[in-house]
């Protein structure tokens, strides 16, 4: 006899059961909606990819991936890490066949083997929003509006948006004075300020990079600079007064200001904050990332920012990109914990029960001409054969109507109608059923 084995998942991964997987595909749905009502078309690409698509042929390339072998393939091919790159692939391939600007989502899992955590999983699900071949800071704007507006359909109100801007961030070693060979290894320090705080990201900058006490401090005065958005863009003004990258970038987050005005986004939802420097090498502008304010620890739920050298990787000219991810499995966790998915039912509006050969074939015939009449019926396929029963398999389904159709009732052409919820009963004609239940369930 084989051995038994244990039913366990590898680790870093999740089953989603019914329940979750309703609430998931609802939060799905949702944010879908939304992003039709912006234009994006939809756009789906294989979960493999070649290796050196993921990662751009470069030897040191970091991203933990899940590299696939295959007997008697040669091809390397492996997991994709997200949905930008597989995105850069086909603009570049499909250069002709695709209008731009090209507004696409897309939604899909992918992989990374990173250290599992609350709300992140080594395969998790991002919903990609992406407008390519618009250079303007109004497609950026938009994009912001998209997560402001997905967010606000979901019922989330308390989240933030951080913004900034990479330009701004790549002229810090002039005003801090450090080697600009520093500049990645200083960035990626700044970033852990929310989670680590100042005296953390202080002493990581003396003894990482080796800063000197003189640009560790001007470091700090660049990120103390607070107050509203409009504070903080007059402070980088005088800052940054000269033109060059440093003030185009300025000038860019003022526009972007307008923008995201004239989009009705509240301040309360989005601000400038210095302290994102997120995808080094990667974002060529704006940079942004999303927290709900409740759960802090869950990260960034939302990020993204322009890309607009990623294409070039595959040989053609460079072209303007912006946009960026919705976390799927950590807005799960963070709605989860504020309660706000609706309260599903089962996947069926009706169950319709079943008792006896007799009345077997009347109930599947019954079925049918109210599932072709547009209400969802489940018929109880069950070995439960009792009233009984088969109730308590509808209260713990959550079926909100039960329809009974016994002998009794099959002499009487009629049925009894359950009210699940409000543990009612009433009895019904059988040929005035499909229109009771459409007036009861509003459809």
């Amino acid at each position: 006899m084989a051995k038994s084995i244990e039913p366990k998942l590898a680790s870093g991964f999740r089953d989603y059961l019914p329940q979750d997987a309703t609430a998931r595909e609802w939060m799905i749905e949702t944010i879908k909606a939304v992003f039709k009502r912006f234009g994006f078309a939809p756009l789906d690409t294989p979960g493999v990819e070649r290796e050196e698509i993921l990662t751009g042929g470069d030897a040191n390339f970091k991203k933990q991936i899940f590299k696939l072998s295959l007997a008697g393939q040669d091809e390397k091919t492996a997991l994709r890490f997200d949905l930008t790159v597989p995105l850069a692939r086909v603009v570049a391939g499909y250069s002709s066949e695709i209008s731009k600007p090209f507004k696409r989502y897309q939604v899909g899992s992918v992989w990374r083997g990173e250290r599992a955590q609350a709300g992140r999983y080594r395969e998790f699900l991002q919903f990609d929003a992406d407008i390519v071949g618009a250079s303007s800071i109004a497609a950026d704007a938009e994009f912001i509006s998209l997560v402001y507006e997905a967010f606000s359909a979901l019922g989330l109100k308390k989240f933030i948006i951080r913004v900034n801007n990479r330009k701004i961030l790549n002229a810090l070693p002039e005003s801090a004075n450090f080697p600009k060979a520093k500049t990645g290894d200083v960035l990626r320090i700044m970033d852990k300020l929310d989670k680590s705080g100042w005296k953390s990201v202080e002493a990581e900058l003396v003894s990482g990079p080796k800063l000197k006490k003189e640009s560790v401090a001007r470091i700090k005065e660049f990120l103390n600079i607070k107050g509203t958005n409009g504070e903080i863009l007059g402070s980088l003004i005088e800052i940054f007064g000269k033109a060059g990258a440093s003030r185009d970038g300025v000038d860019e987050l003022a526009r972007l200001r307008a923008n995201i005005e004239a989009l009705g986004v509240p301040d309360g939802n989005w601000k400038i904050d210095l302290s994102v420097a997120r995808g080094l090498g990667y974002y060529t502008g704006m940079v942004f990332e999303t927290v709900v304010n409740e759960y802090p620890d869950l990260g960034s739920v939302a990020s993204g920012g322009r890309y607009d050298d990623l294409v070039s990787r595959f040989g053609t000219a460079s072209i303007p990109a912006t946009g960026g991810s919705i976390g799927v499995d950590r807005l799960f966790v963070a709605l989860e914990k504020l309660k706000l998915f609706p309260n599903f039912s089962a996947n069926a509006s009706v169950l319709l029960l079943n008792f006896d050969d007799e009345s077997e074939m009347i109930c599947e015939s019954l079925a049918t001409d109210l599932r072709q009449g547009g209400i969802s019926t489940e018929f109880y396929l069950g070995q439960e054969k009792t009233l009984r029963g088969q109730l308590a398999y509808a209260a713990k389904g959550n079926y909100p109507f039960v329809i009974i159709l016994g002998s009794d009732e099959r002499k009487k052409e009629t049925v009894q109608v359950k009210n699940m919820r409000e543990r009612t009963q009433e009895e019904i004609e059988k040929d005035d059923i499909l229109e009771y239940l459409k007036n009861i369930l509003n459809c």
